[in-house]
């Protein structure tokens, strides 16, 4: 993924720091137990806020324990344990990260390709997609593919091409839920997948057009960004969350205050401040 989606530390009450830190160091050692240990150089925070978005769509509260880990072999740590969240955020992580190195290959050029090639290469020690997932593998590649295919016509449809994104991730949210969480789910991954695919084309702005990238900011706005182009697109992105927010206001918190916490600091503040930094704005 990206790791784009982060809450804004400071703002966070206690509570809700320890949460997130074993949020991620369970995920972390999940991923080295289901994945492979490789695979957790992949690791980054879009996932921790995916594992606390299923923890609520689940009505999963998860046990912390204290741990140490080879990162840190002297002094125990908070993580979550391992259970079904974490192993299928863990695996559609992986999922995610094989398809994303295939599209980067064929996408890149120059440096960025080989290194894209290296680490797809290293990704042959992650282990194998869970057989249960085979059905959202093939979801994932289809939207991928067809990602490929309007970059390959070099697409200036801003919307076409982060729409397909947001699918992928509305997707990737909702699976194996259904009813109502099902449907906020979606929603909710589908207008994230919109605001992640614009801000990093947003983001690699400068290194796609010194390597001749497929960028569709570039295509419908130029390599170099007025302040009018900058309001429309901080605007775009700001709708997404907008979009995304309704959501998630909906979903049902009462037994995930701490959780409540860290995902409205992420879309409501350290969302808003990763808008504001790759445009080049004043943060909040």
């Amino acid at each position: 993924m990206f790791g784009y989606i982060k809450p804004q530390i400071p703002e966070l009450k206690v509570k809700e720091f320890e949460l997130y830190k074993a949020t991620y160091c369970g995920l972390c050692r999940t991923m080295g137990k289901t994945t492979g240990c490789v695979s957790k150089m992949t690791l980054n925070y879009d996932f921790v806020f995916l594992v606390l978005l299923r923890k609520v769509a689940e009505k999963r509260t998860g046990e912390i324990k204290m741990r140490r880990c080879i990162v840190h072999p002297f002094k125990k740590r908070p993580m979550l344990e391992i259970d079904s969240t974490l192993e299928y955020c863990a695996k559609t992580s992986v999922m995610l990260t094989k398809l994303k190195l295939k599209d980067n290959v064929n996408d890149t050029h120059g440096f960025k390709r080989l290194l894209a090639k290296i680490v797809a290469l290293v990704s042959v020690f992650f282990k194998k997609t869970d057989k249960n997932l085979t059905s959202l593998e093939a979801l994932l590649k289809e939207k991928i593919d067809a990602l490929g295919a309007l970059e390959a016509q070099e697409c200036d449809s801003v919307d076409s091409v982060s729409s397909i994104f947001g699918e992928l991730l509305g997707a990737v949210a909702s699976y194996g839920l259904d009813g109502e969480i099902a449907t906020l789910c979606t929603k909710i991954g589908y207008h994230l997948g919109k605001w992640i695919y614009v801000i990093d084309a947003i983001d690699d702005l400068e290194d796609d057009a010194k390597s001749h990238s497929f960028n569709p900011i570039i295509n419908a706005f130029g390599a170099t960004l007025t302040d009018e182009d900058k309001d429309i697109l901080r605007l775009s992105l700001m709708l997404e969350l907008d979009e995304m927010s309704k959501s998630v206001e909906a979903l049902d918190f009462s037994a995930h205050r701490d959780v409540e916490g860290i995902i409205k600091n992420t879309i409501y503040v350290g969302m808003v401040n990763q808008v504001n930094r790759v445009l080049k704005l004043k943060t909040v």
